[in-house]
C-alpha cells in the first residue's frame, strides 16, 4: 500500500460538525462576526446562533456588519453588549437606538432584559446619560462600563442587581448608593463638570480602584474609605502633577483602623513638593518599611527619585498595577526599592508587564530598563525625547505631543523612522508645522502620509483649554489635505471659514470615514 493511501483522510465538512462543537466554536468568537458568517445559511445554524451566541461587542465594527447583526439576531437573548463611539464606529450608539421602532414614550432598550453586561465607550454626556437611565429595566443587569456621565442628572437611576462598574464621571457619585449589590468599582474622576460633591460609595464594595489628581479634587481619604469597611482590593492612582509626599505611616493607620479585611493595597503617588531633602526621601521609604507592609502584609513599593531634584519622584506599589506611567523625575540613579533582593531580578519580566502606556514629563537621558518594547502603544510627550528612548517605541501607535516637546524636523523624523505601526496622532498646528519645516520636509511628510490613519489637531495653549480642538488656517488646511489624504480616515480640528472653502478642500481626502468641526 502506498504511503499517500495509508494516511489518506476523510474531510469534513463544518456543516457536519456535532451541535456541541458548533456551540464550542462560536464560543471563541466575537458574536457579531458569528452571527454575520451563519446567518441565512440554514436553519440549523440559525437556529444555534439564535441559542447560544449572546456576546456582542460592536467595538470597530463597520455599520452595515452593525445593522445586519441588529436585523438578523434576537436582541433579547443578548448578555453582553459593547457600543463605541470611537473613530472607526462614530455615532454608533445613538444610530443603536435609533434602529428600534418606537415612539418617545416607549422606551427603545426594553427588549434587553436578559443583558447582563454593557459597554458604552467614548459616548457623548447626554447619550450615555440617557442610555443609563434606561438600563434600570435590566432585571439581570450585574456589569456596567460607561464614560462621560454626569452624576447630577442620574441620581433617580436605581441598579439594584448591578455587581461591577466602571466608571467615568464628576464627583457626583450619590447615585451609586442605589446599587445595593455593588461589589467592584472602577471610577475615573472627570475635571470636565460643574457639579462638585462629596464622594460617597456603598458598604458592599469589596475591591475599588480609583483615577484622580489630588491637587485639584482634594480628597479626603479617611471620610472616604471609611465607608468601604469590607474592602479587600483597594487601587489607588493619583495623576497630579504637584502633590504631597506619601506617608505611610497615614496609610498603615487608615488601614488598620478602617479597612481590616484589605488584602491588596495598589498605588501609584507622584510628587513634586517644595523645601523637601534626600532625608524627607529616606523617610518616606522607612514608613512603608515597618512591619506592617514587609512582614504581614508584604506590600514593597518603589520610588523613582531624581538625583538633583529631591522634591520630585513618584512612589508606586510592586508589582506595578497600572497600564500607565507617568514620568516625572528627570534621573532614576537614587531609586530605592522595598523589595527583598532575592526578587530584584524578577522586575524587568514581571514587575511592569501592564505598563503600555508612558506619559514623559521629563527629559531622562536612559529609559527605565524595566519598560518592555513590545508593551508599549500609547506615548504622551511633553519633554523632545532622547535617542536612547526610541527602541521602546517599535509598537507604538498612538502618539499624543504636548506643549513642550519642543523637537526640530529631524529629531521628529528619526522618532517616526522608529515607530513602524503609528496610526494616530495628536498635535497642535504650531508644532506640526515646526516638525514638517512649514509642511515641506519631505521624509516627515511622507512617513506622516504612509501611516496616520487618525489625527487630531488640538489647542496650543497649554496653560488654557488643551483638550480643546485648535484652529486652522485655510492653508495649513490645505497642507494638511495634501500630507494625510493617502491614509487618513478620521480628522478632528477647529476652523475658522466658510464651509464651503472647507468642504471642497476636504473632498481631497478621499479616505475620510468620521469628520470632527468645530467652527
Amino acid at each position: 500500500m502506498s504511503k499517500s493511501k495509508r494516511f489518506k483522510r476523510e474531510s469534513t465538512t463544518f456543516e457536519y460538525l456535532p451541535n456541541e462543537i458548533c456551540v464550542e466554536i462560536f464560543s471563541y468568537l466575537n458574536g457579531v462576526d458569528t452571527v454575520y458568517a451563519f446567518s441565512l445559511l440554514n436553519l440549523r445554524f440559525q437556529s444555534l446562533i439564535n441559542n447560544y451566541v449572546d456576546i456582542f461587542n460592536f467595538k470597530s465594527i463597520s455599520k452595515k456588519k452593525f445593522c445586519f447583526v441588529i436585523q438578523h439576531h434576537n436582541i433579547q437573548r443578548w448578555r453582553s453588549l459593547c457600543l463605541s463611539n470611537n473613530d472607526d464606529t462614530p455615532g454608533q450608539i445613538k444610530l443603536f437606538c435609533q434602529l428600534f421602532p418606537s415612539t418617545e414614550d416607549i422606551d427603545q432598550l426594553q427588549s434587553l432584559t436578559k443583558l447582563q453586561s454593557l459597554t458604552i465607550l467614548n459616548a457623548q454626556d447626554k447619550d450615555a446619560e440617557k442610555f443609563l437611565l434606561k438600563t434600570s429595566s435590566f432585571n439581570n443587569f450585574v456589569s456596567l462600563s460607561i464614560e462621560n456621565v454626569c452624576g447630577f442628572n442620574i441620581q433617580s437611576i436605581n441598579l439594584p442587581t448591578l455587581q461591577q462598574l466602571t466608571l467615568t464621571s464628576c464627583k457626583h457619585t450619590s447615585w451609586i448608593m442605589n446599587c445595593s449589590s455593588l461589589k467592584s468599582l472602577e471610577y475615573t474622576i472627570a475635571d470636565n463638570c460643574t457639579h462638585d460633591h462629596e464622594l460617597v460609595f456603598p458598604k458592599t464594595l469589596t475591591r475599588f480602584k480609583m483615577y484622580y489628581n489630588q491637587y485639584s479634587n482634594e480628597i479626603d481619604f479617611r471620610k472616604l474609605l471609611r465607608q468601604m469597611p469590607n474592602l479587600k482590593m483597594l487601587a489607588l492612582f493619583d495623576k497630579a502633577t504637584y502633590s504631597k509626599m506619601p506617608d505611610g505611616k497615614y496609610w498603615e493607620e487608615l488601614i488598620k483602623s478602617s479597612l481590616s479585611l484589605l488584602k491588596t493595597f495598589q498605588f501609584y503617588f507622584p510628587y513634586n513638593q517644595s523645601s523637601v531633602s534626600l532625608r524627607d526621601s529616606k523617610a518616606m521609604i522607612e514608613s512603608f518599611s515597618t512591619p506592617f507592609y514587609l512582614l504581614e502584609k508584604r506590600w514593597f513599593v518603589r520610588c523613582d527619585r531624581s538625583a538633583e531634584y529631591s522634591q520630585e519622584g513618584s512612589l508606586y506599589s510592586l508589582p506595578f498595577a497600572f497600564s500607565e506611567l507617568l514620568i516625572n523625575t528627570s534621573s532614576y540613579k537614587t531609586s530605592i526599592s522595598t523589595l527583598p533582593v532575592d526578587d530584584i531580578n524578577q522586575i524587568k519580566s514581571n514587575y511592569y508587564k501592564k505598563i503600555n502606556t508612558l506619559k514623559v514629563n521629563r527629559a531622562l537621558a536612559e529609559p527605565p530598563i524595566y519598560l518592555l518594547p513590545s508593551n508599549i502603544i500609547r506615548l504622551t510627550l511633553n519633554v523632545i525625547l532622547p535617542k536612547s528612548w526610541l527602541y521602546l517605541l517599535k509598537e507604538l501607535r498612538y502618539l499624543h505631543i504636548e506643549y513642550h516637546a519642543d523637537m526640530s524636523s529631524n529629531d521628529f523624523a528619526q522618532l517616526l523612522e522608529h515607530t513602524p505601526n503609528l496610526q494616530s496622532l495628536v498635535v497642535s498646528t504650531e508644532k506640526l508645522k515646526k516638525f514638517t519645516d512649514d509642511f515641506q520636509h519631505k521624509i516627515v511628510c511622507q512617513y506622516l502620509s504612509e501611516r496616520i490613519k487618525s489625527l487630531t489637531i488640538t489647542d496650543s495653549d497649554y496653560n488654557y483649554n488643551r483638550s480643546n480642538l485648535g484652529d486652522v488656517s485655510i492653508d495649513a488646511l490645505s497642507s494638511l489635505a495634501r500630507i494625510f489624504s493617502s491614509k487618513c480616515e478620521h480628522l478632528s480640528l477647529g476652523i475658522m471659514a466658510n464651509p464651503n472653502t472647507v468642504r471642497s478642500i476636504l473632498q481631497r481626502m478621499t479616505q475620510l470615514r468620521s469628520l470632527r468641526i468645530e467652527l
